[in-house]
């Protein structure tokens, strides 16, 4: 406080609670300031026993589009009381963790600034003299992007309400929330379940190239550390591709060359990150000059050479080991044998290790040239070792990925981080042409409908034992096999064999011809309907004046109207081992209009169970209408879930 003649004498560590005042002395100007402080401190102890900085108490909804932020007046507490917020709205960046919070700070108003602060009292000595100044509150919304710590001390001092996950609003537990119950709740929930999903929150990956992968988490709510998280819908993650690679060093190949000379390699480790280098054996013809005396020593232009194939000048062929010897990569015709006259040129051929340049260069495989037939081809390359990683959420509702320890063939899955709750693993392959592996194995919530059927489930369970034991006594009494002689009742198909395809069907004990089904997929995109004309019932051909409603654009103009046409892809796959379910049903339908009806009983019971989600979907085309536009009005842009489809707009 920076007022002149302004004393205040508060500690609250000294304990005061109460201001005694006695007859006889004088009032200080102190004393009445610390009677305030006295009230503020005790409310303030009772309202962060209940409450936390930056609680909701009303109002305050945040609505993002795009990146555009509009937040309504409400009510927050903040240092220790309720305070008022105006509405606000600002633009965000949606590629970055955003905070959107309250700035709050104080400041000191005299009559100087305020004239209605000078007394009112007519008729007194007082009378628009200087009072008491005040000490007024600010509050107005903003935001911080990731990697801002400290606070703007113009702006104030700032507390988080919400938090944005690349231009998602992430939603924390409805307000007003009683702190000290919440924390309670919270612990008790944690220490009894963990952190557990309650709906939705399934992962899928979007796109995956070279350089980053892009994955999907659906809208849904999820318990973390006892604190509830919510995506009002779903929620976009982009990760960069960090890889680990592995370097292989002269990897062994021979060389055996197509009708081209070209040979397709497939790498034994993959998918490939970067060919280092490809060492061959090549052979080469060129001409050399002899030495200017007899038994000189003449270089060989190529380095690494391996052998002397053939030495040749005109018919004449020289001998190796007789005529010549290769000495360190040059032809020696030291020996005593025959040689090319001093000054003259002749024809070498010659094996040598090089280097060449691959082609056509893929995930798994690379093509060579100019190597000779079966030698030894050598490739150092790195590759991209597998990996499984984690998708993970935080109390805060921040999207995570979770590195895992990459190895050449048993890569192990991560544990998640003190305070992340799993959503999903993901199994790195890093081949370009495929997506990675995704198992979506939150831990979830278990409903009390899903309490009921393992329930039903354990009871079929005892039935099904019981059952079992009814037929393995029937068969002890009864064996199929009587004298080496095999019987089958016809009972079931139990005593079939199952590794062979079965084309008869079993019916009331009767071995006969199934009948075979198919089910038809007809995916509905529009609705279809009779050739038909629309003529008029009931018509108004008259009408009233009209006026313009807003002839000064006092308001902005009404939004328009977007209404998504959802396209259901619904369709059914029939598998089955037997015919006689199938052919059984129908066989009894086709009879009812008989004179002679069996009466046939039948069980149904479920031997297993397995669910399992698709990682690939049929396509299927979305339609939406777009409608309160007025004529001529350009639309400049269409979102579907942050990708702009609006090139893909065909109607009007």
């Amino acid at each position: 406080m920076t007022l002149s003649g302004y004393y205040d004498r508060f500690n609250s560590e000294k304990k005061y609670i109460k201001s005694l005042f006695l007859a006889g002395k004088g009032l200080q100007s102190a004393e009445l300031n610390e009677i305030q402080d006295y009230a503020s401190d005790a409310i303030k102890r009772i309202g962060d026993a209940l409450f936390a900085d930056g609680d909701v108490i009303s109002g305050c909804e945040c609505i993002i589009d795009d990146g555009s932020v509009t937040l309504e007046k409400g009510k927050v507490y903040l240092d220790g009381a309720i305070r008022d917020v105006h509405e606000g709205s600002f633009v965000i960046p949606t590629d970055i963790s955003v905070r959107i919070g309250i700035y709050y700070k104080e400041q000191t108003l005299t009559e100087l600034e305020d004239p209605e602060l000078r007394d009112p009292a007519v008729g007194t000595r007082n009378y628009q003299e200087a009072g008491a100044a005040r000490l007024q509150y600010i509050t107005n919304w903003g935001y911080q992007a990731e990697g801002i710590t400290s606070d703007n001390e113009e702006a104030g001092k700032f507390y988080t309400i919400y938090n944005v996950e690349k231009g998602v609003l992430v939603q924390k537990a409805p307000a007003p929330q009683l702190d000290s119950v919440s924390t309670a709740l919270a612990r008790y929930d944690n220490e009894s379940n963990g952190s557990y999903v309650v709906n939705g929150m399934e992962v899928t990956c979007l796109t995956a190239d070279n350089e980053e992968q892009i994955f999907s988490v659906n809208e849904g709510k999820a318990h973390v550390n006892g604190q509830e998280v919510g995506l009002p819908h779903s929620s976009r993650s982009v990760f960069q591709n960090e890889y680990d690679v592995q370097r292989v060093e002269s990897d062994p190949y021979i060389f055996e060359p197509d009708a081209l000379g070209k040979m397709t390699i497939h790498l034994n480790y993959t998918p490939l990150d970067e060919v280092i280098t490809v060492d061959v054996t090549a052979e080469k013809r060129v001409n050399l000059t002899h030495g200017s005396y007899s038994g000189a020593l003449d270089p060989i232009p190529s380095t690494a050479v391996l052998d002397i194939i053939q030495i040749k000048q005109g018919n004449t062929i020289y001998i190796k080991g007789t005529d010549y010897k290769l000495t360190a990569g040059q032809v020696d015709w030291s020996l005593s044998g025959a040689e090319p006259s001093p000054g003259s040129t002749y024809e070498i051929t010659y094996r040598h290790r090089t280097q060449v340049t691959p082609t056509n260069v893929t995930d798994t495989s690379i093509d060579i040239t100019g190597a000779v037939d079966g030698s030894m081809v050598l490739v150092t390359y790195t590759w991209k070792m597998p990996r499984y990683d984690l998708i993970t959420i935080d109390s805060e509702g921040i999207i995570r990925r979770v590195k895992g320890l990459a190895h050449p063939w048993s890569p192990s899955i991560p544990k998640a981080p003190s305070g992340q709750l799993i959503l999903a693993n993901i199994h790195q392959t890093w081949e370009s042409d495929s997506m990675p592996v995704i198992t979506n194995n939150a831990v979830r919530v278990t409903t009390m409908a899903d309490i009921e059927w393992i329930k039903t489930m354990i009871n079929n369970l005892y039935y099904l034992v019981a059952q079992q034991n009814l037929k393995i006594d029937a068969n002890a009494t009864d064996p199929s096999t009587k004298k080496g002689v095999f019987v089958d009742p016809f009972y079931d198909d139990d005593m079939r064999d199952q590794g062979i395809e079965q084309t008869g069907a079993i019916i009331n004990e009767s071995l006969q011809l199934p009948v075979a089904i198919t089910v038809l997929d007809f995916l509905k995109e529009e609705d279809l309907t009779l050739p038909y004309e629309l003529e008029p019932v009931i018509s108004q051909e008259t009408r009233t004046g009209y006026m313009k409603v807003n002839p000064y654009n006092a308001f902005d103009p009404i939004p328009a109207d977007v209404t998504l046409k959802v396209n259901i892809d619904n369709w059914t796959e029939v598998q089955t081992q037997w015919l006689s379910p199938i052919t059984q049903y129908y066989y009894n339908y086709n009879r009812r209009g008989w004179e002679h009806v069996y009466a046939v009983s039948s069980t149904n019971a479920l031997v297993s169970s397995n669910t399992t989600k698709k990682q690939y979907m049929r396509r299927a085309t979305q339609r939406f209408t777009v409608e309160g536009l007025k004529p001529g009005e350009r639309v400049s842009k269409i979102l579907f879930n942050g990708i702009d489809i609006t090139s893909t707009n065909t109607g009007a």
